[in-house]
Parts: structure tokens; sequence; C-alpha cells
């Protein structure tokens, strides 16, 4: 009886030791176990990394025998980011875990909700404060072994606010050009719906939306006065003035005898050019409020030989006062296929006595394409083509010496030199150039 009290002592002994020390390593790994093991999620805004504004979480103690919950209520406080000067602005959710972004206005407006997305660009509307929530749900982390789950997940909320004041900003590709050249002004940086105007005497220009703003192409004209002109700006607050100086160019002089008897004779009458100007005039006026190009215009055919330069000066017939050449004449062959430099929306596509099968392409803000001279054409008005897409076959229709191809371009009805555009060195690329 004794030996058996001994051992029920022992053994009564031995399970509240068993006891103590299971108790004590479960006290000792539920006392371990806090919301340092859950690293709060980055999450990004801007430059800026949120702060936590509440979290929950719960972990495992022991293998999952206990749970072990702790929970910081979200306060009231919101994180101000203060004063943001651009239109737009980058979100960085991290990626590995469940995410619900919400951004709201200053009257609960919603204008974005995304779950689970890691990389958003978030495009304001207008001037005002927007505030962001956010709840992140990640995975508790081995601390030994990053990266690896260790069991458990914490929930995360942040909450910031931020104020919009954008201003507009101005941009020109130049302020001193040569005749024959584009000026591009680009706006950007601004919001609130506002729709700017521009005002100048040196071509039609028309705002057309662009990645990050507005832009708007000028044109100048071979013959155009070596001066200052004024572009006159205004957008909302925005009220500028910015003087564009033109300077000479010289351009080539070409003798040239065209027998004028037969077709060319009734090409070059008076009915003839009204004939044109009746159909052509109308088109100058003509702006598409979209940009249908993208990239640098490309030759309009195979060959680059050209009998007849942009801007010169011709005496035909031993005149004494000369024509001026506003596009390029190339030797193409009878039959050679013609393509649009660019994208664009067909607006005329018709024969006329001047200049034969015609085709004129609206590329986007009055910005236009002009073929003269076709033997056929491959397309209709209201098309749209796209770059390098054949629109007629070179021949010589209309006032013409020989097979060949004329081609314009125009902004309203000022050309430029269509060179420039081919060799992506005209100032119409200043908005892509500035992006890169």
């Amino acid at each position: 009886m004794r030996v058996l009290k001994k051992i029920f002592l022992w053994l009564l002994l031995v399970a509240v030791l068993a006891a103590l020390i299971v108790g004590g390593v479960v006290a000792w790994s539920y006392y371990r176990t806090d919301a340092a093991a859950f690293e709060a999620p980055a999450v990004r805004v801007g430059d800026t990394t949120l702060a936590v504004n509440g979290y929950t979480w719960n972990a495992p103690v022991m293998g999952g025998l206990l749970y072990k919950s702790s929970e910081a209520p979200a306060t009231l406080h919101t994180q101000e980011l203060g004063v943001w000067q651009q239109p737009s602005l980058e979100i960085e959710m991290p990626g590995g875990c469940l995410s619900h972004l919400v951004v709201r206005d200053a009257n609960g407006g919603v204008l974005l909700d995304a779950n689970n997305e890691t990389r958003l660009t978030l495009d304001f509307p207008a001037n005002g404060r927007y505030t962001l929530e956010a709840d992140v749900t990640a995975p508790r982390q081995d601390r030994r072994e990053p990266g690896r789950p260790a069991g458990g997940y914490g929930s995360f909320r942040y909450s910031a606010r931020v104020e919009v004041k954008v201003e507009p900003k101005l941009e020109f590709s130049a302020v001193k050009v040569e005749q024959g050249s584009v000026v591009t002004v680009l706006l950007t940086g601004f919001l609130d719906g506002l729709e700017p105007v521009i005002e100048n005497d040196l071509s039609l220009a028309q705002f057309c939306d662009v990645p990050g703003g507005k832009a708007a192409f000028i044109g100048v004209h071979y013959n155009r006065e070596p001066g200052t002109y004024p572009v006159h700006v205004v957008c909302g607050g925005l009220d500028v003035t910015q003087e564009i100086t033109v300077v000479h160019r010289d351009f080539p002089r070409q003798d040239l005898w065209i027998d004028l008897s037969g077709s060319n004779g009734e090409a070059s009458s008076a009915r003839a050019n009204e004939q044109w100007r009746n159909a052509i005039y109308p088109l100058y006026e003509l702006a598409d409020a979209e940009i249908y190009w993208n990239g640098t215009f490309v030759r309009p055919c195979e060959t680059t030989a050209k009998n007849t330069e942009y801007g010169l000066f011709r005496y035909t017939n031993g005149s004494p006062y000369a024509e001026r050449h506003a596009g390029i004449d190339y030797d193409c062959d009878l039959g050679d296929p013609v393509w649009s430099p660019a994208r664009g929306r067909v607006v005329f596509a018709d024969f006329l006595l001047a200049t034969g099968n015609t085709v004129v392409v609206e590329h986007g803000g009055g910005l236009k394409s002009f073929f003269f001279h076709l033997d056929q054409l491959a397309c209709a008005q209201g098309d749209f083509v796209e770059g390098e897409q054949v629109v007629g076959y070179a021949g010589t229709t209309g006032y013409s010496t020989g097979p060949h191809l004329h081609y314009e371009a125009r902004i309203g009805n000022q050309s430029v030199d269509p060179e420039q555009l081919f060799s992506g060195a005209s100032g119409l690329y200043f908005t892509a150039k500035r992006r890169t």
C-alpha cells in the first residue's frame, strides 16, 4: 500500500511538473506571439509609405493548439500627404496579399475601387481633396526564414488624404523657327475640365489630347514674312502670350517650260482654279479634335528622288514672276503605289481639273496630307487609312508634265516642309521627344 502511494505521488509529481513545463512552454509561446510577428505590408502613395491606421491579427500558438488574437481599432486620424501638384498619382500596393483600395473625392464619390492590384495610376478629374483607404490582409512571416509563411494572418488598414492643386504649364517646341517649320504648343498640368484656347496669326491651331495634356500645332508657311508673331493661350487662370520669331530660309530656284496646249491648258484655266478652290479651301478649316498618327511620318512613295523641292521658286515659260512650290515632287513611275505617311481620315478623294486625281488625309489637329496627279485612287472619302496604306497610284493627271507624285503637308492652309516630318526633325514631334 505504501509502495502504491509512493508511485501515485511520483506520478502526480511528474504530471504536475509536465503540466508546469507544458504550461510554461505555452505561456512562453503565447507571450512571444505578438503583433511584431506581423510586419505591416508597405502601401506607397507617390514617394510616401503610409502609416498603419489600425490592425487585427490572429496567430497560432503551439502549432495551432491555441490561437492568440489582438487588434488596434482604426482611429479617426487620417494621414495628411500634403499638396500634390501633378494630375496623376502612382499607388503601389503589396503583392502576395489580399488588398482593397478605395479613393473618394471630397463629396464621398468613389473615384477608384480596386481589389488585389499592385500598381495603379490614379488620374485626378479635378483639383480638390481626395481620401485613400486601403485594407491589406497578409500572412504572418517566419522570422527565421523571411518570406516563409508561419501561419496566421494579419489585416491592416491605411487612411490618407491628399490635396490636389495642379497649375497649368505651357511649353513651346521652339520660339525661333525657320520658314516651313512646325511649332508645337504643349499644355500640361491642368484639371477641372478646363478647355484651353489658342490664338495666333501664323496658322490654324487647335488643342488636341496627347498623353499628359493637350497639344496644338502651328504651321509656318514658306513665304511667312520674317518677324515676331504672338501666340496667345488661355486656360483657367493661365493667360500667356509668347512671341514666335520666324527667320528667313533660302529656297532653291527652278526654270520650267510647260506646254499649255491640250489638257494642261484646261488644267490651268480659270474654271479649273475655281473648281479647286471650291473643293480644297473648305478643307483648310477642318481640324479633327483627335490626333490619329503616332510616331514619325514616312515618305509617301518608294523613291526618294525629287525633281522639285518644298518652297522652291518656279519660273514657268520664261515668266519673270515666280510661283512657289508648296510640296515635294517625287520622281515616280506611272502606277507606282502611293501611301499615307501616317494614320488619318480621308476627307477628299476625287478628280479635279487642276490637280487630277486628288486625295487629302486629315491626321488630326488640322494637319493634312495632300496627294496630287494620281493615276488612280485606292481610297474613298470617309475612309480611315493606316500609315503606309496605299491611297492611290502615281500618275500625270491634271496640270502635270509627266508621271510623278506631288505631296504636300499643311496645317490649315499653311504648308510646311514635308522633309522635316520624314526626318523626325520637325517640332511636330516635340511632345513625344519630351516624354522620352
